[in-house]
């Protein structure tokens, strides 16, 4: 079975919500690369990232999520997760990276508490 990965984006206000569902494995780097690169390019007031599709999350979803922290915070731009998936809060947890997010139950918390002009 391949692994398959569908990801949206959409602009709420001055932010940006990126949302996966599916895979984010090695077989769909691409894609979620992508996502986030473009979503990053348009310099939102906050990007969210809306984990809460997510099936599989391995060392490739992290890289990808620590990879667009670190573009995100060159550029000044404010980036959450929102409502990661057992999966991808168990990457997180494990490998102690989630203290370097900041992490919100819903993306309409992450966009009413980030004061994000609509």
């Amino acid at each position: 079975m391949l692994a398959c990965l569908k990801s949206e984006t959409v602009r709420v206000g001055d932010a940006l919500v990126c949302s996966f569902a599916g895979d984010m494995t090695l077989d769909t780097e691409d894609i979620a690369d992508l996502a986030l690169a473009a979503a990053l390019d348009h310099r939102p007031a906050l990007l969210a990232i809306d984990l809460s599709g997510v099936e599989a999350f391995t060392c490739t979803g992290l890289n990808l999520l620590l990879a667009a922290r670190s573009r995100a915070l060159d550029e000044g731009v404010p980036l959450v997760l929102t409502a990661p998936s057992r999966q991808a809060l168990r990457v997180l947890k494990l490998t102690e990276t989630d203290t370097l997010f900041r992490v919100h139950a819903t993306t309409h918390d992450a966009l009413r508490l980030s004061t994000v002009p609509a």
